[in-house]
């Protein structure tokens, strides 16, 4: 009988510390839903400026004249090169260049929505119109932001961007 008493004894021993250390645990710990975080950094973007082609005279083989527009006749373009880190971004992510230009003091946007997801490297193209360049010239200032669900994920501004 005294063996059945000491048996019962450590077994309500142990019983009483495990149900205090239930008490004195934190909250039962459970795996957290997987939750999506998009992650993307822009690598580079090049500026580049292409001229609208030059109408020729007929017969001389020599432009006749100087396109008054020449300076501004033509189209801006930015070559975005970007990476969408892994498992990719959704489609519907949205590169925004924000820009200002020689004759113009007005923040202007121009924008690119993916209709695909992007994973990896990714090369995108944002061209400002001829129209646009006429009316307020060249792009003296710029920046860029890759954004998914009103979240910015990167941006990257030319050196003499203020905020």
């Amino acid at each position: 009988m005294v063996g059945c008493a000491d048996r019962l004894r450590g077994v309500v021993r142990r019983g009483a510390g495990v149900a205090l250390a239930m008490l004195l645990m934190p909250a039962v710990v459970r795996a957290e839903p997987y939750t999506y975080v998009a992650r993307a950094h822009i690598i580079g973007v090049q500026q580049s400026f292409l001229y609208q082609a030059t109408p020729s005279v007929p017969g001389a083989g020599v432009r006749a004249f100087q396109d008054p527009d020449s300076e501004t006749g033509g189209r801006e373009r930015f070559d975005i090169r970007w990476y969408a880190n892994p498992p990719g971004i959704p489609p519907g992510t949205v590169l925004l260049l924000e820009t200002v230009q020689e004759r113009s003091p007005v923040v202007r946007s121009y924008f690119l929505r993916t209709t695909d997801k992007s994973e990896g490297n990714t090369l995108s193209v944002l061209e400002i119109p001829p129209d646009k360049v006429r009316q307020g010239g060249r792009v003296i200032k710029w920046r860029l932001r890759v954004v998914w669900r009103g979240k910015v994920l990167a941006t990257q501004t030319s050196a003499n961007w203020t905020s």
